[in-house]
């Protein structure tokens, strides 16, 4: 295992990465342990996020990508409540030359501020 993937896969923050399609192409171990801990099911390499958001969010979440797509949004970021008090989700994309490659999506234990 790499050190950058010892990182991501240690780090105390739970880090989900998605292609522009939604497909879940990595997943770390805290993003798995908070999404048992939100008792929310369907988080899985491989599989379409879809398979773990309400549609309502979804659409939400095609909107923020079609921004980041158009690159009229450069960061997305919100906060819920968690199990343990509050989460900060922050969504960042990445490019494939001109075109939007996917989002890396972080969950932080707390606020930000």
């Amino acid at each position: 295992m790499s050190d950058v993937t010892k990182a991501w896969e240690n780090l105390n923050t739970g880090v989900v990465v998605s292609d522009r399609d939604f497909n879940v192409t990595y997943v770390n171990k805290r993003a798995y342990e908070i999404f048992d801990e939100l008792e929310i099911a369907g988080l899985e390499v491989g599989k379409n996020m879809a398979d773990c958001h309400k549609p309502e969010t979804m659409q939400k979440l095609k909107g923020i990508y079609q921004a980041f797509a158009d690159k009229k949004m450069k960061i997305h970021y919100y906060t819920t409540d968690g199990p343990e008090g509050t989460l900060t989700i922050v969504a960042v994309p990445f490019y494939d030359g001109d075109a939007l490659g996917g989002v890396v999506e972080m969950v932080f234990e707390g606020g930000l501020a």
